[in-house]
């Protein structure tokens, strides 16, 4: 054996009371040694080792550190573990079986079982079931037999499961027999046919037949037989032993109905008799004691007979079977009959031992192929008439019908009269079908002379009986539907018992009593109209198939040629059932079309109409509200109903009564939803009488006074109403019809209603012409209107509708009604739900809940309705003398600004002179790229900080005076006064003298200003100093004038290059200097030094 695991199990001796304790040693001092594996500690087969004796075992976990301690170890066997291997591992949780076989552990392995059909048409086997079956490949099985693949050996093969009626290798041999009614079928049995092993002292067979008496098989010798038999369409068994007592088993089931039935006989200590099939598909059994002595084995008879006897006497006295009364032998088929273990065939029989017996099952009874086609049942109760028809079918096939008999067709009254002639008849059975509308009617009436016996009527749809001296018996279910329904009564002595479709309705009793040779039947009516009214009134409709116990009473004895029938008095009894022409009254209103059914019509209405006789207008079908409304049918009318959405002092919408009002009007309903805290809901008032209803404090809110009442009776939710939440409302008096009572106000249903201390009247002075506001109040409204939602209020379950009539839709056409008089149109549309409970605002947005919509205030980068769209920083061009660039974050952008402006959006022009250094009271001018200083006076530089020339002061204590720009001051009569330089002029020599202003270059030359004097610039043709010489005249010699013009051309041209740039250079100095105008400058006489303008402060320059 192979060693897997070593489980073990150590005790160590740790003291002697330890030892004692687990009985390793004995004795007074532990001298004596106990084995360990003495008691065969180790389950399920494992081996026991002692571990002192032996020392370590190499099997030993390598962490145990004791070679010489004692205890025992188990080796256990393959598919076993634990200490003393009493666990069984549990082979199938690792999941060997494949392709869909199902494990199944056992003590120390497992066994797969492998699907015999497998999805995929493929089998499989093997012990992990992964071998493909190969061996029905070839489908080798016959007449539909099952092919079972297996594997046995490494060998492919497969064995055949037979239908019932094949047997074989292969189900090729035909186990049916024929029995035609007139043969036999023998088979050898004792020594000559020795039983299978197992199978000894054993019958089986199939059988199938009409016949409810037939003989099936027959054993005996001369001293014992057994006989098994069909008498009476049952299965009988009798065994007898000559001189001694018998044995007789039976099933009590019906056999002889043409399907297979299974019977086994079996002989041992008891007999047994077993049937299966039919009403036995669980299995019907019957035992007894065997009655042969010792055990005697019934298998040792000579000869068994199916089927019937051979022809002659001489043999059945072999038999010992001469005082056994002949039975009528089989017709039908015996399938797969197994005698002793033995299968009969007819290829197993000897010649000369059957008659009339053929392979196979041809024959078909007469229930075959369905004789009474649904009408009945086939029951074969005599030759040539198998079926048992159900009512009101008759005749061979149950083709025919009884005739029915039509009461009260086209509203005539009648009644039909059964004399009777037999007497003293004391169980009596009465059915009948009965066809009928009418919830009244009486149906059946036993007479005998002037005295009444029975009475049968319809009573508002139902049954009811009544028999003298009884109380009444009244039935459960209608039976005024136009359907057919059976209607029994039983008479018996002492109790009369009423049937509606074979199911009990109860009974009454009444005293015995016997009909007599005279008695009358009476159905439908009775000839005495008064008496017939008493009960129920003359019937109408149909009654058929009328039977008084085994006899049928017919209407009209001669359609069916039943001479038994009794021939009645008919009055105003038609043939057949037809039902009355209802449509001839045309029934139908509105445009709807009559179609005639049985004693009824069924109008098919249009769209716009219902009702049985489509006299209600259906008018929601017509679609008479406007969009946004929604139509409810109410009574004779409808209403347009909708939420309408008030935007606080909006004004109210006002309703009064059309006049036409009758109802009470002791309840309002409504619904509603809004956030504010103060509002008015409705308002009407007709004085002493009022009623309002509002919101203060966040509380719903109800007054009135009405009626005789001189209290207001007032209410007040006990919870907050301003949540936004949708809630609905019931006001309603406590008692409908007093004429005053408490009030109730009842909130969404979730709290217990409030109830008023004050009593007060109904509504009923709204009726009159009383103005009801809703929504807010005329005038004198503390509480501010309504904003919010609002549903139709219905006042006395009569609406205020929002919408007047539309023009081109139908008018509500109900007589009470409330009519909107205010002229303002109603906003609907909104939600019951708050707007903003679905959360659709994207992104982070804050959603604002606007009663018939929502409105999403998005985060920056985020526009759209739900905030769904991502926005461009850079649209629509945020930067004003800049440039945009997007940043990373949605709509973040950064600026580049223009020189000269700043700002988040380049919104803000730079001033460079905030700090500027312009000194002497220099002008500063700001510029793009920094700032410039106009210097004042005799002042020069960037900052104006140096003086252009040596300035002179003189002057006395009454006036002084500086001569700039070189100016000499001198005292003179007058006064101290400036003698200028040449190029300066002015009272203090200020002003530079323009000596450009005469104009004193020719020829279109440009003239310089300099200080004292001028310049001239000459154009190419013209030079001089005031550009008077024409260089294109013959003033000078031609060789002079040429070399002097070369050398002219070349610096006027050298001199036009310096000019252009300087005036290029010039132009793109002033037009990056701001405000600064060099025209302005030179017209007021100052200088200001452009040539290098002043940048700001290196800490404040702007970016």
């Amino acid at each position: 054996m192979a060693l897997r695991k070593i489980n073990y199990l150590l005790i160590s001796c740790l003291s002697c009371s330890v030892l004692i304790s687990i009985k390793r040693y004995a004795g007074a001092q532990c001298e004596s040694h106990v084995h360990q594996c003495a008691s065969s500690p180790c389950q399920a087969g494992g081996q026991c080792v002692e571990l002192e004796p032996f020392g370590r075992l190499a099997g030993l976990p390598p962490s145990f550190r004791h070679p010489g301690a004692p205890g025992y170890v188990c080796t256990c066997p393959p598919g076993f573990t634990g200490i003393h291997c009493e666990e069984d591992i549990d082979e199938c949780s690792s999941h060997p079986c494949q392709n869909g076989g199902t494990c199944e552990n056992l003590p120390g392995g497992y066994t797969c079982r492998c699907p015999l059909d497998g999805p995929s048409g493929t089998f499989y086997g093997g012990r992990d079931c992964s071998d493909v079956l190969l061996g029905c490949a070839h489908h080798p099985c016959l007449h539909q037999g099952t092919c079972v693949p297996h594997l046995r050996d490494g060998r492919h093969g497969f064995r055949c499961l037979c239908p019932p009626g094949h047997a074989g290798p292969v189900c090729e041999a035909v186990t049916t027999l024929a029995f035609s009614g007139h043969g036999f079928l023998r088979v050898a049995s004792g020594p000559a046919a020795a039983p299978a092993r197992g199978q000894a002292c054993h019958v089986a067979l199939r059988f199938q037949t009409d016949r409810p008496d037939a003989l099936l098989l027959f054993r005996g010798d001369g001293d014992a037989s057994v006989k098994l038999e069909l008498l009476g369409g049952r299965l009988h068994l009798s065994a007898r032993v000559r001189d001694g007592p018998g044995v007789l088993l039976s099933v009590p089931r019906d056999t002889s109905d043409g399907e297979w039935h299974a019977v086994e006989v079996a002989f041992a200590e008891t007999v047994t008799l077993s049937l299966t099939g039919g009403a036995c598909e669980e299995g019907c059994l019957a035992q007894a004691p065997s009655p042969f002595a010792g055990g005697r084995a019934t298998c040792a008879f000579r000869s068994s007979f199916l089927g019937g006897f051979p022809a002659g006497t001489t043999s059945v006295a072999l038999l010992g079977a001469d005082d056994v009364p002949p039975a009528p032998p089989f017709e039908g088929c015996l399938q797969d009959v197994t005698i002793d273990g033995h299968r009969v065939t007819l290829e197993s029989v000897s010649p000369g031992w059957s008659l009339n017996v053929g392979a196979g099952c041809a024959r078909r009874g007469p229930c075959h192929g369905q004789p009474c086609g649904g009408r009945g049942r086939c029951a074969h109760l005599e030759p040539g008439r198998p079926c048992d028809c159900d009512p009101p079918h008759a005749g061979p096939g149950c083709l025919a019908e009884h005739v029915a008999g039509r009461f009260g067709h086209e509203g005539s009254t009648g009644y039909a009269a059964f004399p009777l002639e037999e007497s003293n008849m004391e169980n009596i059975s009465f059915s009948m079908l009965v066809r009928t509308r009418r919830p009244s009617g009486l149906l059946l009436a036993l007479q005998s002379g002037a005295r009444r016996q029975v009475r049968v009527w319809i009573e508002h749809g139902r049954l009811a009986m009544l028999a003298p001296g009884s109380p009444g018996l009244a039935g459960k279910f209608a039976i005024s539907d136009g359907h057919v329904h059976s209607v029994s009564l039983g008479i018996e002595p002492g109790k009369i018992e009423l049937y509606q479709s074979s199911q009990s309705l109860g009974f009454i009793a009444a005293p015995a009593w016997k009909i007599q040779r005279g008695d009358v039947v009476y159905l439908g009516g009775l000839p005495d109209r008064q008496e017939t009214q008493l009960n129920g009134g003359f019937f109408k409709g149909c009654i058929q198939d009328v039977r008084l116990n085994s006899q049928n009473l017919e209407f009209f004895p001669n359609s069916t040629g039943n001479d038994a029938s009794l021939n009645p008095v008919l009055v105003n009894v038609t043939q057949g059932c037809p039902g009355d022409d209802m449509c001839k009254s045309k029934p139908c209103h509105n445009g709807g079309t009559c179609r005639s059914l049985w004693d009824d019509f069924s109008c098919s209405c249009p769209a716009h109409a219902a009702g049985k006789t489509c006299e209600e207008a259906r008018w929601c079908e017509l679609s008479p509200c406007p969009p946004g409304a929604q139509c409810q049918p109410v009574p004779r009318g409808f209403e347009c109903v909708a939420n309408a959405v008030f935007h606080g002092q909006s004004g109210a919408v006002v309703f009064r009564s059309n006049g036409n009002i009758t109802r009470e009007l002791t309840n309002i309903t409504f619904g509603f939803r809004t956030r504010d805290a103060n509002a008015m809901i409705l308002h009407a008032e007709r004085e002493p009488e009022f009623l309002d209803i509002s919101i203060r404090d966040s509380r719903l809110f109800f007054q009135l006074q009405s009626g005789n009442s001189f209290y207001v009776l007032r209410l007040a939710s006990p919870q907050p109403v301003s949540d936004g939440m949708w809630h609905e409302v019931t006001f309603a008096m406590a008692d409908p019809l007093a004429q005053a009572s408490g009030w109730r106000m009842e909130v969404d249903s979730r709290a217990p209603p409030v109830a008023s201390a004050v009593a007060a009247g109904s509504l009923a002075f709204l009726k009159d012409d009383t103005d009801i506001h809703v929504g807010d109040r005329a005038t004198g409204n503390t509480t501010g209107g309504l904003e919010g939602c609002l549903g139709t209020i219905e006042i006395g379950g009569i609406h205020l509708p929002y919408f007047g009539d539309a023009r081109g839709s139908a008018s509500r056409p109900q007589e009470e009604q409330f009519l909107r008089i205010s002229a303002r149109s109603v906003a609907t549309g909104c939600l019951r739900l708050n707007a903003c409970s679905s959360s659709p605002c994207l992104h982070g947005g804050d959603c604002e809940d606007a009663y018939s919509s929502y409105h999403c205030s998005c985060p920056l980068g985020w526009s759209g309705a739900r905030c769904e769209l991502r926005v461009d920083g850079c649209f629509p061009n945020p930067c004003i003398h800049g440039n945009c660039s997007a940043a990373g974050a949605a709509a973040a952008y950064l600026c580049r600004c223009e020189p000269g402006y700043a700002g988040a959006n380049c919104e803000v022009e730079t001033d460079h002179c905030q700090r500027h250094q312009c000194a002497n009271g220099a002008t500063c001018l700001s510029g793009i790229h920094g700032y410039a200083c106009l210097c004042p006076g005799n002042f020069t530089g960037r900052f104006c900080r140096q003086s252009r020339l040596p300035a002179t002061v003189c002057g006395n204590e009454q006036r002084n005076l500086t001569c700039y720009n070189g100016g000499n001051c001198t005292e003179l009569p007058a006064g101290p006064a400036c003698l200028c330089g040449e190029g300066f002029a002015g009272e203090r020599c200020e002003e530079d003298v323009d000596e450009c202003a005469s104009g004193p270059c020719l020829h279109g030359g440009r003239c310089r200003d300099l200080r004292g004097r001028f310049q001239c610039l000459c154009g190419a043709a013209f030079a001089g100093e005031r550009c008077e010489l024409d260089l294109a005249g013959h003033l000078l010699p031609d060789d002079v004038l040429t070399a002097t013009g070369s050398l002219t051309l070349v610096s006027l041209l050298l001199i036009l290059l310096l000019a252009v740039a300087a005036a290029v250079a010039a132009a793109n100095k002033r037009a990056t200097q701001g405000s600064y105008s060099p025209s302005r400058q030179e017209r007021e006489g100052s200088r200001v030094e452009m040539w290098s303008l002043v940048p700001p402060p290196a800490l404040e320059r702007l970016v």
